[in-house]
C-alpha cells in the first residue's frame, strides 16, 4: 500500500496486523487505518471448483452453475478430492512441547442413499488451535470410537486430555484417566465445528436432498472439506506452520 484509499495520503506507516496476519496501516493524515487490498485474482475453472466444492452446493447445482452434466462433472470431484492426503494437516502440533493437549470428541448424524442407513461422524478438535486431529466415517458403536481413537497421531494420542459428552463407547476405548466424559458445556469447540459442517457441507444438512449415493464418496467429500479446513486454520495461525 503506497497511499491511503480514504484520504488517499502517501503519509501512511505500518500499524500491526490483523486478525488474518495481513499487514495493517495508517494514515498519519486522516488517521483512519486499512488492510492492503490483494490483487484481484482471476480463477480457472478448477480454481472455482474446488472452491465451490467447500461451500454448500450440491454437485447437481455444480452442474448447473458450469452448465455441464453431472456426469461429466462427477469424475473431476472424484480426482480432486482423491488429491489430499489421508493425514490431516496439523503444523507443528505434533511436535509441540506441551505436556498435556486438550482434544474435545463427538459424533454427528447424516446418511448415504437413504435415510435408514445412517453413517456417523466421528471428530477430534484440539482445543487451543481448533485443528480437527482426527476423524473416522462409519456406525455409532465401539468400532467406531476406535476408529476415531487410531485416527489421531500418536504423538497426540499420548499428550491428549479427551472431554466428551459421555458416550460409553469412549470409555470402552480411551483410558480411564485420559477420557473426561463432562458433558457439552465442555465439548463447545466440537459443537461450533459441527455447526460450520452443517452449513458448509450439504451431504450434512439434517434435512437434505444433497446426500451421498455411495459411502466412499461420501468419505471422500468429508476428507476434502476437513483438509482444507485445518489449512484455513494454519493460516489464520501462521505460528502453527
Amino acid at each position: 500500500m503506497t497511499t491511503c484509499p480514504h484520504c488517499h495520503s502517501p503519509n501512511i506507516v505500518r500499524n500491526g496486523k490483523c486478525y488474518y496476519g495481513k499487514q495493517n496501516y495508517k494514515c498519519r493524515h486522516c488517521r483512519r487505518q486499512a488492510v492492503a487490498r490483494e490483487p484481484e485474482r482471476l480463477f480457472s475453472r478448477d480454481d472455482l471448483l474446488k472452491e465451490m466444492l467447500l461451500e454448500r452446493l450440491s454437485l447437481r447445482a455444480i452442474a448447473r452453475i458450469f452448465k455441464v452434466s453431472v456426469g461429466w462433472l462427477v469424475p473431476r470431484v472424484k480426482a480432486l478430492w482423491q488429491q489430499v492426503d489421508e493425514q490431516l494437516p496439523l503444523g507443528n502440533l505434533e511436535k509441540t512441547e506441551v505436556e498435556l493437549l486438550c482434544v474435545e470428541a463427538d459424533e454427528q448424524w447424516s446418511f448415504v442413499g437413504a435415510k435408514d442407513c445412517p453413517v456417523w461422524l466421528w471428530q477430534a478438535v484440539e482445543r487451543g488451535t481448533g485443528l480437527v486431529v482426527g476423524y473416522h466415517v462409519g456406525e455409532r458403536n465401539g468400532e467406531g470410537a476406535k476408529g476415531l481413537w487410531l485416527s489421531i497421531p500418536a504423538a497426540i494420542r499420548l499428550k491428549a486430555l479427551v472431554f466428551t459428552d459421555g458416550l460409553e463407547a469412549y470409555g470402552a476405548v480411551f483410558e480411564k484417566g485420559q477420557h473426561q466424559p463432562k458433558g457439552k458445556k465442555e465439548t463447545t469447540r466440537m459443537e461450533r465445528l459441527n455447526n460450520t459442517l452443517r452449513q458448509r457441507c450439504a451431504r450434512l444438512v439434517r434435512k437434505t436432498l444433497s446426500f451421498s449415493r455411495s459411502w466412499e464418496n461420501h468419505r471422500l467429500a468429508i476428507r476434502y472439506f476437513l483438509y482444507n479446513y485445518n489449512l484455513e486454520r494454519l493460516a489464520i495461525k501462521p505460528a502453527l506452520l
